[in-house]
């Protein structure tokens, strides 16, 4: 065989062989890199539910916290209403009267503080004066003044002036007031208490 042929043939071979190689390398280094692109698409996804499950962590332990903080709100709720239950704090109010100056006075008659105590004082349907103080303490007053109040014991005393001075005869009445007082207060164990007092306001001395 020539010489010439043989080379020809063995560089034909060669090429070839290059070429298949080539092809091999090229399909090769293809899914190399998407392999490689299927890797980082991995590794991203895995950081994703990383930091989602970080940050589900995260807000689970807010929501233990806030459940913490209910509960511990409920038990003193729950603390609070049965000293509530509880209380048998006796309170005593009595109503005294200076005509003088027109003026109701609401006594705290007893060894207790009341808070939040809020006073009304009523002619029939009518209020006539009222008040409000955070705190009453022991055996201490709130005035309610009005002129109201002397203004309506003269007119009823001037009623029983006009039946006494016609067809002989005789009262022996004075003129008076009479008044409701109303109380709403908060004992010292938290209970929210209502007191109502009936009263006849004369111009007499204060007592």
């Amino acid at each position: 065989m020539d010489i010439n042929v043989v080379t020809g043939v063995v560089g034909a071979v060669t090429g070839l062989v290059g070429g298949v190689s080539g092809c091999v390398a090229l399909f090769q280094t293809h899914a190399g890199n998407k392999l490689a692109k299927d890797a980082n698409d991995s590794a991203e996804e895995a950081n994703g539910i990383a930091t989602d499950s970080k940050g589900i962590a995260e807000h689970a332990n807010d929501l233990a916290g806030k459940a913490n903080e209910i509960a511990a709100d409920a038990n003193a709720i729950s603390q609070r209403a049965l000293a509530v239950t509880a209380d048998q704090t006796v309170y005593k109010w009595r109503v005294e009267y200076d005509g003088e100056t027109s003026t109701v006075f609401l006594v705290n008659d007893c060894g207790n503080i009341a808070r939040d105590v809020h006073v009304f004082v009523r002619f029939e349907d009518q209020t006539i004066a009222q008040a409000r103080v955070d705190k009453t303490m022991p055996f201490c007053e709130i005035a309610l003044e009005s002129e109201f109040f002397s203004k309506q014991i003269i007119k009823d005393q001037s009623e029983i002036d006009a039946i006494n001075s016609g067809n002989g005869f005789f009262s022996a009445g004075i003129g008076t007031c009479r008044v409701t007082v109303h109380v709403t207060y908060t004992t010292e164990l938290g209970s929210r208490r209502n007191t109502e007092i009936e009263q006849r306001l004369t111009n007499s001395q204060r007592h």
